[in-house]
């Protein structure tokens, strides 16, 4: 148990600073566009962006999620390069297709989108950058499955670095706006995966296999309605938003999401990356599982302090990075975080399909999401205004969440469900924490109050830990491993 958990927090720290890098262009380029765009522009960008995620999921259908599960399958080197060749080139042929479509697609987007064909150029601006980035995407999941984490980290400086550089020129210097942050996106991608692109060919060989094509396209094909569904609930409640409301709602309202979304970027996708990769390789082992929930559940304490202090602290978020314009977005936040740990929990459950192969029960769950979350958005809006939308967003994952779990209690019954009391352990002390500091400090910015804050969510840190949810062996061995690590660092290769 030991062992595999020391192999997790080698790598893992390893991703969680690659993924701190390869979001920092992001994380630090909110502030701007925050500052260069109003809320209205901020709400076309949303929009466009939407469409451009949905691009991306068709293109991808599910390819990596299935390149993963493939690749372990070849217990040879040989086929191992066969399935990164194959997957590689089959990708290449589908965003050059997508590139060629580019233009008279992103007029259909904008007619669609806006009632004209003024925001074709973004649009297609926009596709080109998707297509390359579906690329780029692809050569970080090959590197994830080696256990290249240092390589990992070092792409992703590379990728920061370019996109703040691209988007500081662009929409500092030339002053173009939303489709400066396209062209950003389209340049840097293009670059980085093109490069990687022949790096990994040059070290696997190339060879085209098509059953490993068709086995890709067979595995993956259930996660591209599923990912459709999700993104569609995504631009459903901007447009309820935009058709109750104003498109500068659209704007405020995916601001905050962006902000949340860090959550998941940062701590969920750098966890997933070796958690689930490790999971998948592992087998059914009693041992291999109890090692899986105790990692699980320390992830989940991580990512619930990480949203106490987002909730705490949003007051203070909005005053350093935008305008008065967002101010609303402060009541939306407390909903919109707790929406992203229970997404982090969703993983448990929905890991445990993939490697059973049960991915066509996927698409179901997310239909009836949508259902869902269309509905409560539609009545939750008209209600209470913007607050409804994060509350609709929320009722949704909560939805989502426990029709997973009986999905997988259902379908893998070889693996440990997941542990309910140690999960709502955790949620009613970062309830009952977020409410205290509500009650304690408001909203108000003040450098005391926010120390303060600071220190509540380190109180719930230790609580967790110390709590029943963690027995005296794990947290043992906890304290060991971390004490191991920072006395003598391993740097993963």
């Amino acid at each position: 148990m030991k062992s595999d958990a020391a192999t997790i927090l080698k790598h893992g720290w390893i991703y969680t600073v690659a993924n701190l890098v390869n979001r920092a262009a992001g994380l630090l380029l909110l502030p701007l566009y925050a500052k260069v765009l109003s809320a209205s522009e901020f709400g076309v960008y949303a929009l466009i962006g939407v469409a451009g995620d949905i691009l991306a999921v068709m293109l991808m259908i599910g390819i990596i999620n299935a390149f993963t599960v493939i690749y372990f399958e070849h217990p040879d080197d040989a086929g191992r390069a066969r399935v990164v060749s194959s997957t590689m080139l089959g990708l290449w042929a589908a965003a050059l297709g997508l590139l060629l479509l580019a233009w008279p697609a992103g007029w259909g987007f904008s007619l669609g989108l806006f009632g004209d064909g003024s925001q074709s150029n973004v649009v297609a601006m926009a596709m080109a950058g998707t297509a390359m980035s579906t690329v780029f995407e692809l050569t970080l999941a090959y590197y994830r499955v080696r256990k290249r984490s240092l390589a990992c980290l070092l792409i992703s400086v590379g990728k920061a670095v370019a996109l703040l550089g691209l988007n500081l020129m662009f929409l500092l210097y030339f002053t173009l706006g939303v489709t400066g942050i396209f062209l950003a996106n389209a340049v840097t991608f293009s670059v980085l995966g093109l490069g990687l692109s022949v790096a990994i060919l040059m070290e696997n060989g190339v060879s085209f296999a098509p059953d490993v094509l068709k086995r890709l396209m067979r595995l993956g094909l259930p996660f591209l309605p599923q990912t459709l569904l999700d993104i569609g609930n995504q631009f459903a409640t901007r447009y309820v938003l935009n058709l109750l409301m104003t498109v500068a709602a659209v704007g405020v309202f995916s601001f905050g999401m962006r902000l949340a979304t860090m959550l998941y970027m940062l701590l969920t996708m750098s966890f997933l990356q070796i958690w689930s990769v490790s999971r998948i390789e592992a087998g059914h082992g009693a041992a291999e599982q109890e090692q899986s929930e105790f990692v699980f559940h320390v992830f989940l304490i991580v990512l619930a302090a990480a949203a106490l202090g987002m909730a705490l602290t949003a007051p203070e978020l909005l005053w350093l990075v935008a305008s008065d314009d967002y101010g609303s977005v402060v009541a939306c936040m407390p909903f919109l975080v707790l929406t992203y740990v229970l997404h982090g929990v969703r993983m448990h459950p929905e890991v445990a399909l993939v490697k059973a192969k049960r991915t066509k029960v996927l698409p179901l769950i997310s239909l009836g999401g949508l259902a869902v979350g269309a509905a409560l958005t539609a009545a939750l809006v008209w209600l209470w205004g913007l607050p409804g939308a994060a509350v609709a967003v929320l009722g949704r994952e909560v939805f989502m969440l426990v029709v997973t779990e009986l999905a997988c209690r259902r379908f893998c019954p070889d693996d440990r469900p997941l542990g309910v009391a140690r999960v709502l352990g955790v949620l009613a002390l970062l309830v009952a924490a977020y409410g205290v500091g509500l009650e304690l400090f408001g909203t108000i910015v003040v450098p005391a109050y926010t120390v303060a804050k600071v220190g509540l969510t380190a109180l719930f840190i230790a609580l967790a830990v110390l709590g029943p949810g963690i027995s005296k062996t794990e947290r043992a061995m906890l304290l060991h491993l971390l004490g191991q690590r920072l006395r003598r660092p391993q740097p993963a290769s």
